[in-house]
């Protein structure tokens, strides 16, 4: 939960001269843009605190104790910094958490150039979820902001490149990157939410439909076990393979070119 401490307080006055402008939302284009910006314009301090050891310290800490336990206090004691100083970097803990995301996205190894652009996508699909299945406690902040950090395009850049090398139109490749990257994300998101079938869930959703009446629901009693059967990994193997083999169907009619 975070507290008056995660946000920072207003920088001064209002100018005399007229309102002071909207600051743009966190996670938008508009406020990357200007991230980008301020990167070029500040010089790095010597042994000084960076956002690259912010990101890290704030993945390492909800990696151990939860989303809810990261707070700019918090991050500051397990950094051994003054919480305040993180201020110079992030303005809020929703921005630590956007930045955040990003630097976990810097641990995916893209794939290489050199072959098919299906197994690009499957590898680049599956390496994504690993990665968001190492850090499940963030997942739930991938939709807090759009994914345009400088490790996400890095990304997009190498999955879009490859596409459009291997005759994919522009326009259909864009569409093509952004439903599996979707799909990865949807994926991620029901394996670590209410969704996700641990064994007790599996246990209770056994049991529900075993006592469905086999006048309204002889389908889904019949066949109980296989419904409670897949796991996540099974489900997104399948899906995967499925949603490749339809995009190349559309790439061999020549729809994709």
């Amino acid at each position: 939960m975070a507290t008056a401490s995660d946000r920072q307080p207003p920088a001064g006055s209002a100018d005399p001269a007229g309102p002071a402008p909207v600051p743009a939302e966190p996670g938008s284009a508009s406020w990357w843009q200007a991230r980008y910006a301020e990167r070029d314009r500040r010089r790095p301090r010597t042994g000084g605190l960076t956002l690259a050891r912010i990101t890290g310290g704030a993945l390492e800490l909800a990696d151990r104790d939860g989303l809810d336990a990261l707070t700019m206090r918090s991050l500051g004691e397990h950094l051994q910094v003054r919480h305040t100083s993180l201020y110079r970097h992030v303005a809020s803990r929703e921005e630590l958490l956007i930045e955040t995301v990003d630097h976990m996205l810097g641990e995916i190894r893209l794939p290489s150039l050199d072959g098919d652009w299906r197994a690009g996508l499957e590898q680049g699909a599956r390496e994504f979820r690993r990665v968001l299945t190492a850090h499940p406690a963030l997942v739930p902040a991938l939709t807090s902001g759009q994914l345009l950090g400088p490790n996400a395009l890095r990304a997009r850049e190498h999955a879009l490149g490859q596409l459009l090398a291997q005759g994919w139109a522009p326009r259909t490749a864009v569409h093509v990157y952004l439903t599996v990257t979707h799909f990865v994300i949807g994926s991620a998101v029901l394996d670590t939410g209410g969704a996700a079938r641990t064994g007790p869930q599996r246990a209770a959703m056994a049991e529900l439909f075993a006592g469905l009446s086999p006048q309204t629901h002889p389908v889904v009693r019949r066949h109980a076990g296989l419904l409670n059967s897949p796991d996540g990994t099974e489900e997104f193997a399948f899906g995967l393979r499925v949603l490749i083999a339809g995009l190349g169907h559309l790439h061999a009619e020549g729809a994709g070119a």
